[in-house]
């Protein structure tokens, strides 16, 4: 059995979680070393542990909450196509007559796709579900979404942990900026964009966060 390798849609998840992981660690870090904050490394290393907690606790929620919806409505095409699955038929010959395929085809179409696999159809036409949520799903993007952004936390905790103090903000304003031109050139190719205008758009919003961040480290001084 082959190596399952991920989507392009599981890349930019994971990069986007990497991302995360930079800008939040990195704005605490210019908004408490400008406030002059003591134990800053000790501080900032609380922080990555906490967003990765976070960010995998809360993409966890949502995945259980989807492979739910999704049990909850595989259970009733069941119901229903136990019910009455001539009715079910029907819908999909309706399906395929709303797309302006004959009534004939349809019919056709719909009684073949039911014999096939009948829930199958009825889940695409009618929910648009094409694939079937794993059970561990949730745990395994719950985990990489968390250690993703522990990954780009690490960035500025490393930063922060071995460059002198008096020198933090600029090494972290280089290394934020670093890390995003890289990740944005990878979101760029599998999107199939402009890469430099990807780049620059990520590094407006990296530099603007940490803007914000400074500006409240100065309020708090």
């Amino acid at each position: 059995m082959g190596v399952r390798m991920p989507t392009p849609e599981t890349v930019r998840s994971r990069v986007a979680d990497v991302n995360d992981g930079v800008l939040a660690v990195a704005g605490v870090v210019e908004g408490l070393a400008v406030a002059g904050a003591a134990q800053l490394p000790v501080i900032v290393s609380i922080a990555a542990v906490a967003g990765m907690v976070s960010v995998g606790g809360t993409r966890f929620a949502e995945e259980t909450a989807e492979l739910e919806v999704q049990r909850d409505l595989i259970a009733e095409e069941q119901r229903l196509l136990e019910l009455n699955p001539e009715e079910e038929i029907a819908e999909l010959r309706e399906h395929f007559m709303s797309k302006g395929v004959s009534e004939a085809t349809a019919d056709a179409v719909a009684r073949e796709l039911d014999a096939a696999d009948a829930l199958s159809a009825q889940l695409e036409t009618e929910y648009g579900i094409t694939d079937l949520m794993e059970p561990a799903r949730p745990w395994k993007e719950g985990l990489g979404s968390g250690l993703f952004f522990l990954l780009g936390a690490m960035i500025p905790v490393i930063l922060v942990r071995t460059v002198p103090r008096e020198w933090v903000e600029e090494y972290m304003i280089f290394g934020v900026a670093l890390s995003l031109a890289l990740s944005s050139a990878v979101l760029a190719r599998l999107g199939h964009t402009h890469i430099l205008a990807t780049i620059l758009r990520s590094l407006f919003i990296g530099m603007a966060a940490l803007g914000a961040a400074t500006i409240t480290g100065l309020l708090l001084e």
